[in-house]
């Protein structure tokens, strides 16, 4: 596994802890003042379905947006005007109109 793979499996690891842990604490927090879930169970857990899902699918989106941007063409170096004086550039001069 290559260290970009993993530190990126770090990350989603770390960010599932977090979670857990911030999940743990607000259900202690509820035990402790007596209070009831604002939402049922599984309403509660189709809405964070939704939010995960809805997160990867913005983050795939952007990805893909940012993916097919054109760069801007690299600036051009100035041309000489005369054409008897070498300017290093390449290009065939255009015919005179």
């Amino acid at each position: 596994m290559s260290s970009a793979a993993r530190a990126r499996v770090t990350a989603f690891g770390r960010r599932i802890a977090i979670s857990f842990a911030a999940g743990l604490a607000m259900g202690a927090l509820y035990w402790t003042f007596g209070l009831r879930a604002p939402a049922p169970a599984l309403l509660g857990l189709t809405g964070l379905l939704g939010i995960g899902l809805g997160e990867r699918a913005a983050t795939a989106l952007g990805a893909r947006v940012t993916l097919h941007r054109t760069p801007a063409p690299p600036p051009r170096a100035p041309h000489s005007a005369d054409p008897e004086k070498p300017s290093g550039c390449t290009c065939v001069p255009s015919a005179p109109r």
